[in-house]
C-alpha cells in the first residue's frame, strides 16, 4: 500500500532544488503561496504557472508522478467546476482560477516534499520557529508535531486500506450510510490508538521539548541565486 502513496514521499536524486536549504524552500513556499493568492489577469497566471513547470522540471518530476499525486483531489476539482455550473454560471472565470490556484498549491507542496526529506523539513521549521520562544512556544514542539503529522500520512492510507479490504471481505456495500460510518469510526479508533501508542513512546524515551535538533544547516552559493530569481518573478508579475 505505501508503494502507492505518491503525494508527499520524497525521491533522492541529484538537482538543484535537492540541493537547497530547506529553510530557504519553506520559505519560498510561503512566497508562492500568497503569490497564487494575488494572481488573478491572464498575465501573472501565465508567467506564474511557468515558473511551477520550470521548478518541476529542474526537480526532475516527472508527469506520471504528478498525475498519481494529484489523484486523490481530482473529485475536489470536479466538485469545485459544478459548484461554479450550477449556482455561477456567470462567474466561469473566476470558478478556473480558484482550481487553478487550489492546484498551484498541490504542485508547490508537492516539490517541496518531492525534493526535501522529512528530517530536513523538521530541522528547517524548527529553526525558522526560534523567535517564537520570546512567547513561550518552543520550536521543538511545533517541529515534532509537524513531523508526527507528516508521518501519519502513510498511516491514514494503510489504516483506510485496511478497513476498507476487511469490510469488503465481509461483503459491506459501501453506498449505503451506515457503512460509510462504520469505516469513518473505525479509522478513527485505529488513528487515536496510533496517536496513544506514539505518545507512550515518546514518554517512555524521556522526550525533551528543550534539546533543539543537531542537523547543520547552512545557505550555499546557489541558495542565494535561487533567491535572485525568485525576486525577478516577484518583479515580473507585480
Amino acid at each position: 500500500m505505501i508503494k502507492k502513496l505518491y503525494f508527499g514521499q520524497y525521491r533522492h536524486k541529484e538537482t538543484i532544488l535537492h540541493y537547497l536549504d530547506p529553510r530557504i524552500k519553506l520559505i519560498y513556499v510561503m512566497v508562492l503561496s500568497i503569490l497564487v493568492f494575488l494572481s488573478k489577469d491572464t498575465y501573472s497566471v501565465t508567467i506564474f504557472s511557468l515558473f511551477i513547470v520550470l521548478c518541476i522540471l529542474l526537480a526532475k518530476i516527472d508527469i506520471k508522478t504528478i498525475l498519481k499525486g494529484l489523484r486523490s483531489f481530482y473529485f475536489i476539482f470536479i466538485f469545485l467546476i459544478l459548484m461554479y455550473i450550477i449556482f455561477s454560471p456567470g462567474q466561469l472565470r473566476q470558478g478556473f482560477i480558484a482550481i487553478w490556484r487550489f492546484l498551484m498549491f498541490i504542485l508547490i507542496s508537492l516539490t517541496l516534499t518531492f525534493t526535501t526529506p522529512i528530517a530536513g523539513l523538521v530541522a528547517a521549521l524548527e529553526r525558522l520557529s526560534k523567535p517564537l520562544k520570546i512567547f513561550g512556544i518552543k520550536p521543538r514542539n511545533i517541529a515534532t508535531m509537524v513531523s508526527i503529522a507528516i508521518r501519519f500520512i502513510p498511516v491514514m492510507f494503510i489504516n483506510f486500506e485496511r478497513v476498507r479490504e476487511s469490510m469488503l471481505s465481509r461483503l459491506a456495500d459501501f453506498k449505503k450510510m451506515k457503512n460509510i460510518k462504520l469505516v469513518v469510526v473505525l479509522m478513527l479508533h485505529r488513528m487515536l490508538k496510533s496517536a496513544s501508542n506514539l505518545s507512550d513512546a515518546m514518554y517512555s524515551r524521556i522526550y525533551d521539548e528543550n534539546v533543539e535538533s543537531s542537523k547543520p544547516l547552512e545557505f550555499k552559493k546557489y541558495d542565494y541565486v535561487s533567491m535572485v530569481f525568485v525576486i525577478i518573478l516577484i518583479l515580473i508579475i507585480y
